[in-house]
């Protein structure tokens, strides 16, 4: 009876050994085939795939540690790969679109900073000198040397209206900045000699659509309403459009240049990361 009892324990071991060893060829067989779909799809340049596959392998096979080592060593490759074609894109189009910037600003704009009171200078437009348009209600706008867009609204007028935004319309279409609070150091006024200054400025995302709108609406009559405790309402000048839509493009093309010097230290960072990894 003892003796067919151990025969039955044996048994048991042997199916238990025989099933894990089915079991780990099984892994081994499944990874062995996911490290040829990401060699493959690293081949086609499908990235991203590949790092969906490799994600795949930690996953299902969290035990099987050489797998794992190999498929992180793999990672970095593709993320080397990803940034090395990131920095050789930037990098082409950077002198591109630096080019773009400066022909813009040589055509139609002046650098303007106070030595004094300003650490960073501003991109005005050559027409919108602010000395000859003190007594009229207009809009304005400037970029700064950090690529910074601000939209101006000036109202000048024998008593208040308190404006906070700005709406500018042609027909029935229109586009509206934010609302700047009376309280905010962007809302800025004051009287001499018996007549009221408005100065609000609306940076960046805070003149919302308005610059796109001017921009895209340059060629037609475009109407301004200053919105306030009282309401005033004026036209652009063809001067003053024309000046709008470029201080906007040169902001446009500005951000650019930004975003791919960004893109280039990133891609530089990351790149100097892996190799450190691996030295």
């Amino acid at each position: 009876m003892m003796h067919h009892k151990i025969n039955i324990f044996i048994l048991f071991i042997l199916i238990v050994f025989s099933s894990c060893n089915s079991g780990r060829k099984r892994d081994e067989k499944d990874i062995e085939l996911r490290f040829t779909r990401i060699e493959n799809l690293i081949h086609e340049n499908l990235l991203n795939a590949a790092k969906i596959e490799l994600d795949s392998i930690h996953i299902l096979h969290p035990r099987a540690i050489d797998a794992r080592r190999m498929a992180r060593a793999l990672q970095d490759t593709i993320v080397l790969r990803e940034n090395r074609r990131t920095l050789a894109h930037c990098e082409s189009l950077l002198p591109i679109k630096q080019h773009e910037v400066d022909s813009m600003i040589r055509r139609n704009f002046r650098f303007e900073r106070d030595e004094t009171y300003q650490t960073v200078g501003n991109f005005v437009h050559r027409s919108l000198r602010i000395e000859q348009n003190l007594n009229r209600n207009y809009l304005r706008a400037f970029v700064d040397e950090n690529a910074n867009f601000s939209l101006v609204s000036q109202f000048t007028g024998n008593h208040r209206i308190n404006h906070t935004s700005v709406r500018v319309s042609v027909g029935d279409i229109f586009a509206t900045t934010d609302t700047i609070p009376l309280s905010s150091p962007f809302n800025h006024s004051f009287n001499e000699g018996g007549t009221h200054w408005e100065m609000v400025t609306f940076r960046n995302e805070a003149a919302r659509e308005v610059p796109v709108f001017i921009a895209q609406y340059a060629d037609q009559r475009i109407r301004v309403a200053l919105t306030g405790d009282r309401n005033a309402i004026f036209f652009l000048t063809d001067i003053d459009k024309r000046a709008l839509a470029d201080t906007y493009n040169l902001w446009v093309a500005m951000k650019d240049v930004v975003m791919l010097e960004r893109e280039i230290e990133k891609a530089n960072a990351m790149i100097e990361l892996i190799n450190q990894r691996h030295n």
